[in-house]
């Protein structure tokens, strides 16, 4: 998938949901300029995630850290994660941050070809179902992780981030949007992530 191509290809689903194009929004990086993810590495972040986002609804850090650990994949979660998970009290903010972490996961879920990944709607009650639950050893679900075709996230990935300006633009100029910012750029994170536009979790852009 060259840039062009994933632009057109983007702005033909846009304008069958008449949102709005941006026809100056650049092109993003070629996929030969970039170091996309593999699946373990998707998965074990997916994993990761799940802890964090059980601060959001009231879990233990303490004890969601401790599981990290024991499954050997702490160390692959973000400096500000680590720091989440490393304390027990935490901001109403915080913890908000933290359940939106769960439209992060849904994209990750759709990489791995668990889930499918509609902008228009908040990611489904049964999300956790494709995971392994928090106190269960991963390591089954990490080995056995496939990834769908780089084109296709590359794809999905320009896809949100022309989405994400439309739902920003409408936002700082008071128009009506059928689409959520907030769910928008938390699955635009991933994808970004997942095609390598930055490879530290905590420093991926989200500008438009």
């Amino acid at each position: 998938m060259i840039p062009p191509l994933a632009k057109t290809s983007s702005h033909e689903i846009l304008r069958r949901h008449s949102i709005q194009i941006n026809e100056a929004l650049p092109e993003i990086e070629p996929i030969e300029e970039l170091h996309p993810q593999d699946a373990r590495s998707v998965a074990i972040r997916s994993v990761v995630l799940s802890h964090v986002i059980g601060v959001g609804f009231g879990g233990n850090a303490g004890r969601l850290k401790g599981l990290l650990k024991e499954f050997g994949i702490y160390e692959h979660a973000s400096p500000k994660e680590q720091d989440l998970l490393s304390r027990d009290q935490h901001t109403e903010q915080e913890k908000v941050d933290a359940t939106w972490r769960t439209e992060c996961v849904r994209s990750l879920a759709w990489c791995l070809g668990l889930a499918n990944l509609d902008p228009f709607r908040r990611c489904d009650d049964d999300l956790a179902s494709h995971f392994p639950a928090p106190a269960a050893d991963p390591s089954t679900f990490i080995s056995k992780a496939r990834l769908l075709p780089v084109d296709e996230i590359y794809q999905q990935a320009d896809l949100h981030y022309r989405l994400h300006w439309a739902a920003r633009n409408a936002r700082l100029t008071g128009h009506r949007c059928c689409l959520s910012e907030e769910l928008i750029g938390e699955r635009r994170k991933a994808l970004d992530w997942v095609i390598g536009v930055e490879a530290n979790w905590d420093e991926i852009p989200d500008n438009t």
